[in-house]
C-alpha cells in the first residue's frame, strides 16, 4: 500500500500530458501510485500514458475507451475505486506541480494527524508560453521570465486563517467553503471518502468538484495548511470548461439542489443555507458577466430555481454575508421576487454601458480625429476618475510630451485608456469584483 495515490485525469490533452506526468514523477515523495484516467480520448493521449507505465511501473493506467457522459467526475471516480494509498491527491493532466508539492502536503497531514490538506497555486495562460518547475518567485502573482502569472480568486481568504492546522468546526468551515473548490491543490484521507462513501456527482454538466467540496469539508474533522504555491493551473486552453461561453455554463446551478439535499440529510440545511446561496450568487455574478444577451432567459430561469428555496430575508443576509455589489444584490432582489423584466433589465443596462464608452470614442475618433479625440479622453479620465485617483498616473504615463507626439502614441494611448476605463467603471458600479473562477 502506496502512502500517497495521484489521481490524473486525461482527455485529449497529449500537448500537454508530459509535462504534467514528468512534473509528478519528479515529486521527492517516492511512495507514490499514480493512477492515470484517460476519458477516452480521441488524440495520443493514451498512447502517451501507456509508454510512460512501461517506462516506470507507479504509474496505473486506467484507459476508457469511450468517453463517459460525466465527463472528468466518471474518471475521477475511477481513479478513486482502484486507489490504495493512505491519502488521496489528484492532478489535472495539464498543470504543473511543484516537485515538492506532495511531499510537504502528506508531511503536513501526517504530522497534524489531519483529514484533508490544502496549498496555493497560481494561474497561467496557456498563450503567455511554455512553464515548468522551479519557477523562481512563483509566491506572488506576476510575471516570472515570460511567463505571466495570476492569483486565484480565493487569494484574499487566506489572511482569515492564521493557523497551520485546525480542528474543523462550523465557522471554519463556513470560511473554507468559500475557497475556490478545485481538488488539484488538496491532499485527502481516503479512509474519509471511503467511509463517507464521498465521490464526484457524474451528469451532464460541469464543475463536479464543487459538491464535492462540500461533502469533504462537511465530513472532515481537520485541515492543515500549506500556504506555499504548489502548482500551476493552466487557464484559456482550447476545450476547457472555463473557456465555455454558453449554456453548458449554466449547467452548474444544477449542483445546488445536489448540495441542498446533501444539506438536507444530514440535517445541517439551517447552518449552512445562506452559505450555500452565497455559493449560487458568486456562479451568479461571474456567470452572468460572460452570458451573452440571448442566454439572459436561460441564466433567469436557472438562477430562480435556486431562489425559490429561500426566502428574502436569507437572500438579503447571503447577500450581507458575501458583501456583494449593486449588480449582484439587484440580481439577487430581481430573483427573488421572481422580476425576470428587472433582471434583464439590469443585465442589459450593463451591457449597453460597457459599450457605450467606446462607441463614443470611435464616433469621435471619426468626426473630430485621432489627437483631439485623445485629448478629450485624457479630460475625460480626470474629471470621472478626480475623486479616486486611480488613473491620475495612468494618464500621465498615457499623455506623450508634446515634441514627440506622433498618431501611433495618440492610437495606442487612446486603446489603452478606454480598456482601463472600461475596467475601472465596472469596478466602481460593483465594488465586489466577479470573481474569476467558481467559488464556494
Amino acid at each position: 500500500m502506496p502512502l500517497l495515490s495521484v489521481i490524473v485525469t486525461s482527455y485529449n490533452i497529449q500537448d500537454y500530458l508530459r509535462a504534467a506526468l514528468d512534473s509528478i514523477l519528479a515529486q521527492t515523495l517516492r511512495d507514490i501510485e499514480v493512477i492515470v484516467v484517460d476519458d477516452g480520448s480521441t488524440d495520443a493521449s493514451p498512447d502517451i500514458i501507456r509508454d510512460y507505465a512501461a517506462r516506470d511501473p507507479r504509474i496505473v493506467p486506467v484507459i476508457r475507451g469511450v468517453r463517459s457522459p460525466g465527463g472528468v467526475a466518471t474518471a475521477a471516480n475511477a481513479g478513486l475505486d482502484v486507489a490504495t494509498g493512505t491519502y488521496v491527491g489528484f492532478a489535472d493532466g495539464d498543470d504543473l506541480y511543484d516537485p515538492t508539492m506532495f511531499e510537504k502536503l502528506v508531511g503536513a497531514a501526517v504530522e497534524n494527524n489531519s483529514d484533508l490538506v490544502m496549498c496555493n497555486y497560481r494561474l497561467f495562460s496557456d498563450a503567455s508560453g511554455d512553464a515548468s518547475w522551479p519557477v523562481d518567485g512563483v509566491g506572488s502573482a506576476g510575471s516570472v521570465g515570460a511567463l505571466k502569472l495570476d492569483a486565484p480568486a480565493d487569494e484574499h481568504r487566506w489572511v482569515e486563517l492564521a493557523r497551520d492546522s485546525y480542528e474543523l468546526d462550523d465557522d471554519l468551515r463556513h470560511t473554507l467553503l468559500r475557497f475556490v473548490a478545485v481538488p488539484w491543490r488538496k491532499l485527502y484521507r481516503r479512509q474519509l471518502l471511503e467511509e463517507h462513501a464521498i465521490r464526484f456527482p457524474v451528469g451532464d454538466y460541469f464543475f463536479e468538484d464543487n459538491p464535492f467540496h462540500w461533502f469533504a469539508l462537511l465530513h472532515a474533522d481537520s485541515i492543515s495548511l500549506v500556504r506555499e504555491v504548489l502548482c500551476l493551473h493552466r487557464v484559456a486552453r482550447a476545450g476547457q470548461t472555463m473557456a465555455t461561453a454558453d449554456e453548458r455554463l449554466l449547467r452548474i446551478f444544477q449542483h445546488h439542489a445536489t448540495i441542498h439535499a446533501f444539506l438536507e440529510e444530514t440535517d445541517r440545511r439551517d447552518e449552512f443555507a445562506p452559505t450555500l446561496l452565497g455559493w449560487a450568487i458568486s456562479q451568479l455574478e461571474w456567470i452572468s458577466r460572460k452570458a451573452p444577451r440571448k442566454l439572459h432567459r436561460e441564466l433567469y430561469d436557472a438562477v430562480v430555481e435556486v431562489f425559490d428555496r429561500y426566502s428574502e430575508a436569507e437572500v438579503l443576509q447571503a447577500l450581507a454575508e458575501g458583501r456583494k455589489g449593486r449588480r449582484t444584490r439587484n440580481l439577487s432582489i430581481a430573483l427573488a421576487r421572481r422580476n425576470y423584466a428587472r433582471f434583464a433589465e439590469v443585465l442589459r443596462t450593463e451591457e449597453d454601458r460597457r459599450y457605450a464608452l467606446p462607441i463614443r470614442l470611435l464616433n469621435h475618433l471619426r468626426y473630430s480625429g485621432v489627437r483631439q479625440t485623445a485629448t478629450m479622453s485624457v479630460r475625460y479620465a480626470r474629471q470621472r476618475f478626480r475623486v479616486s485617483g486611480q488613473l491620475s498616473a495612468a494618464v500621465n504615463r498615457l499623455t506623450p510630451r508634446r515634441e514627440s507626439v506622433t498618431n501611433e502614441h495618440l492610437l495606442f494611448a487612446l486603446a489603452s485608456l478606454e480598456d482601463r476605463l472600461d475596467r475601472i467603471e465596472s469596478q466602481l458600479d460593483s465594488p465586489d469584483v466577479a470573481e474569476r473562477s467558481p467559488v464556494a
